[in-house]
């Protein structure tokens, strides 16, 4: 899966990959590190809510900190001080008293977590194949937490306590800070100021409000994923088979994304997946059976993660600047922060409404994907129709600018 950039070396990217999943790390555990602070009486139910969504707000607060500071910036100091600071938050969060200092010291992790992803994010932005590469990132980012959320429940919390979710975070943390001692190049390129400024056009706006409201709708039903499932009269353990099947689902398509499926037709494709999942989440209410409660909610899962790369494609040929498609992380983080938020005034009423509002919002996130295509036809914008169309026949102007003198 050999892939380059053109501004940045190989070992940049792959270090780049390495530090990013280190970041979003702490999403593919969050039941299990909270889990422990609820199992060992530091928070109560409600408290693991706020410490959750305070987490995920600061996160995309990091992230825009990141890509602002790395951005014009090749000092990776930045990001072993951000490395380091997610190390020492998470060594805090285990002797914090209450639960005010819970929320302060996760926020500070989340911040940090955030400017580590931003790391990955610019790479991305700035590649002249940004949906193939989006792609490879979110396939190697699966499998490290997927691995945790199975050995830190049964292997390291029964012989080390509920601490060892953070313990891990935080080597986690000092790891992403030597990782980036050995990054030489720089985090994004220096553009020239005609090219530095974002273009603000109503289809820029619609693909942005695309991205955030299908994250919210795909965070609405999945935060409820366990109720619906009691709901159907499903056992724990089909619930959790149904959910590990999503990730694993999530992983397979981000790989064939990232191998071919980014040759897919960009707008195209984000319209085709929003359609769908307008009526997956209505489906959930329809599969009682185990074997139809899995295969439902894994295409739910595969949908969402599989057309990341394709939106973050769209940003990067919509806006000249590059400076919009690292927006795609800190948009889903608010998203998936959204949804949950939004479900849970109905959630106590009937959880089919839960499942509704997440349809609503992905009829609104088609709708916006609509009327970028409209725009751009009117308007006379000619968009590739795949990023690979981009790369040849447009030999990457932003590439190209780079190798000439400023």
């Amino acid at each position: 899966m050999s892939v380059n950039t053109g501004f940045q070396s190989k070992r940049t990217i792959a270090l780049g990959m390495v530090i990013g999943t280190g970041g979003l790390t702490y999403f593919g555990i969050v039941p299990i590190v909270l889990g422990g602070l609820l199992s060992s009486g530091r928070i109560d139910a409600a408290q693991l809510g706020w410490a959750a969504t305070a987490e995920t707000i600061f996160t995309a607060a990091g992230l825009l900190l990141g890509i602002k500071l790395l951005g014009p910036s090749s000092s990776r100091w930045i990001v072993v001080l951000a490395g380091l600071i997610m190390a020492a938050a998470n060594l805090l969060t285990l002797v914090a008293p209450d639960i005010w200092q819970i929320l302060a010291v996760r926020s500070v992790a989340g911040m940090s977590q955030g400017v580590l992803v931003a790391v990955a994010a610019l790479s991305i932005a700035f590649s002249s194949i940004p949906a193939r590469l989006s792609g490879i990132f979110l396939a190697v980012s699966v499998p490290p937490p997927l691995f945790l959320a199975y050995y830190l429940p049964s292997a390291l919390m029964p012989r080390f306590g509920s601490s060892a979710g953070f313990a891990t975070l935080a080597f986690i943390g000092a790891i992403c800070a030597l990782c980036a001692l050995f990054i030489r190049d720089d985090f994004a390129l220096k553009l020239r100021e005609s090219r530095n400024r974002i273009r603000w056009t109503l289809p820029t706006v619609s693909a942005l409000v695309g991205i955030l409201l299908s994250s919210a709708g795909f965070g609405a039903a999945w935060a409820y994923v366990d109720p619906l499932g009691a709901s159907h009269n499903l056992l724990p353990s089909q619930i959790g088979l149904a959910v590990s099947a999503a990730i694993v689902g999530q992983f397979v398509v981000s790989t064939l994304v990232a191998v071919i499926g980014w040759r897919l037709p960009m707008l195209m494709t984000l319209l085709v997946v929003s359609g769908v999942q307008i009526a997956i989440p209505i489906l959930m209410l329809a599969s009682g059976t185990p074997l139809s409660f899995v295969l439902v909610l894994t295409a739910f899962g595969l949908l969402w993660q599989g057309a990341s790369p394709f939106a973050t494609g769209l940003l990067a040929a919509l806006d000249d600047s590059r400076m919009l498609a690292p927006l795609t992380f800190p948009l889903q983080l608010v998203g998936l922060a959204v949804g949950p938020l939004a479900a849970s005034a109905v959630a106590g009423t009937d959880i089919a409404l839960v499942l509704i509002i997440a349809s609503g919002f992905y009829a609104i996130t088609f709708l916006a994907y609509l009327l970028v295509m409209y725009k751009t036809a009117r308007s006379g914008i000619v968009l590739p129709k795949t990023v690979e169309e981009e790369v040849v026949a447009q030999p990457g102007p932003i590439l190209a600018q780079a190798s000439s003198p400023q």
